[in-house]
């Protein structure tokens, strides 16, 4: 797992074209408020473009946490879910966002799939793309 994908979004921003990079590990690095909608709709289209196993810093871990279970849950039935497409949820509310790199690189894996990408999905203003990538990189 060497290599990761950044995207930042913001409240207004266009979700961007990810299916192509399915199945993936997400990480969820929220540093702006956005509305109950928007984390709604970033939630389902999280799932439904094919994040399998979802890393979540920042502010309202357990708030989004309940969000992408809910989205999980409304793409696929639980009674008829199979077991890659079960989401893996893990929060890191207090934890530095190289420590969630790590994590990523490191000790996420899912029992039933097998993930070639990670990407980061940044919740801020400011385009952080270099910083996060080397930081990445590091972990």
């Amino acid at each position: 797992m060497n290599s990761m994908q950044y995207f930042q979004l913001t409240e207004q921003g266009e979700l961007p074209d990810i299916e192509h990079l399915a199945p993936f590990k997400a990480v969820l690095a929220i540093e702006d408020d956005v509305s109950q909608a928007r984390q709604l709709e970033l939630a389902n289209w999280l799932i439904a473009k094919g994040g399998r196993y979802v890393m979540i810093c920042g502010e309202n871990c357990e708030g989004w946490k309940q969000l992408i279970r809910q989205a999980n849950l409304d793409l696929f039935a639980i009674e008829d879910m199979k077991p890659e497409e079960f989401v893996m949820i893990t929060t890191h509310a207090h934890e530095r966002l190289r420590n969630v790199f790590w994590h990523a690189r490191k000790i996420a894996h899912h029992t039933h799939v097998q993930f070639s990408q990670v990407i980061t999905i940044h919740l801020g203003s400011q385009n952080r793309s270099v910083e996060y990538l080397a930081m990445f990189e590091k972990a």
